[in-house]
């Protein structure tokens, strides 16, 4: 997709933005945490100028490409949570679910749906309050493309959790109401693991770069809640690779609406695979006697 139908689709999702003044969130509590309040995202409107121009130019060391890209094993053949949960254990805090969520029911290894952006390998582990892992449960995700576009096909969704807000999430793009890009659900294995084959997340505007997840135990949902990237990763991606816009976001994680002074503990881990593609990991804690 060129600059110009970019800066078109954030154009009419800003004209989305000045008309939806509130958008319906949902907010979610769940053990251990509360709702951090309102979200008053615009997806896909990064601030982009109409004359803006992207780099084009990849000078980070990561891929590009999309999932096409992966040669490293999927999933991991080493349990990136082998060597400890890091920060954890500590509950994890629920945050809004937000306007852009609906449910899915198929998992699949790879959500990408043939989008560009840096691969990446999306490990999740679930933990109870003794942070032992929980077998059997259902970890659902979902999150922009590299232009900060959420996907919009809800056809296969039962509606019994959603708040979905079409229009608003997609700007009523014919490409991503048909897609399901960056929506996936596992079930944890026998220690607790899920994996997804994506790419990394794009940013829009009041936002920092987030991945919005759902945990679901014994078909009781448990947790809704969101993990964040470093601040210098994301905007080096976002100003030098290919596959994004070439502009940083306009938000940081201390700065962020639902994140804020409590980043720290909800930044993904990071680690470059072989093949330049990305691994990111992070452990989720529920209070689940």
């Amino acid at each position: 997709m060129n600059i110009n139908t970019i800066v078109r689709r954030r154009q009419v999702i800003r004209g989305l933005g000045v008309a939806v003044t509130a958008p319906l969130l949902l907010s979610v509590a769940g053990c251990g945490g509360t709702d951090s309040g309102t979200d008053n995202s615009v997806a896909g409107d990064s601030g982009i100028d109409d004359d803006t121009q992207s780099s084009g130019t990849n000078t980070t060391q990561w891929a590009s490409g999309g999932t096409a890209a992966m040669e490293a094993v999927f999933p991991p053949e080493t349990d990136p949570f082998a060597t400890g949960l890091g920060n954890l254990c500590q509950i994890t805090e629920a945050f809004t679910i937000g306007p852009c969520f609906f449910d899915v029911d198929d998992e699949r290894d790879d959500i990408s749906e043939g989008e560009p952006g840096v691969p990446m390998t999306l490990a999740m582990k679930l933990v109870d309050n003794n942070c032992q892992p929980i077998e059997n449960a259902q970890i659902e995700v979902w999150w922009c493309n590299s232009e900060g576009v959420y996907s919009g096909d809800d056809s296969d969704s039962r509606g019994d959790v959603s708040n979905f807000n079409s229009g608003f999430c997609t700007g009523n793009e014919s490409d991503a109401l048909s897609a399901r890009w960056f929506r996936g659900i596992k079930t944890t294995d026998s220690v607790g693991n899920v994996y997804f084959k994506a790419c990394f997340p794009g940013w829009y505007r009041g936002r920092t770069t987030h991945i919005h997840f759902r945990i679901v135990v014994d078909g009781t949902q448990q947790l809704v809640s969101q993990f964040c990237f470093d601040d210098d990763l994301c905007n080096d991606i976002y100003e030098n690779h290919s596959d994004y816009t070439g502009q940083e976001k306009d938000t940081s994680n201390s700065s962020d609406n639902v994140f804020n002074s409590n980043y720290q503990d909800y930044i993904f881990e990071i680690e470059e695979q072989w093949d330049r593609s990305m691994l990111a990991y992070k452990a989720i804690q529920v209070d689940i006697n």
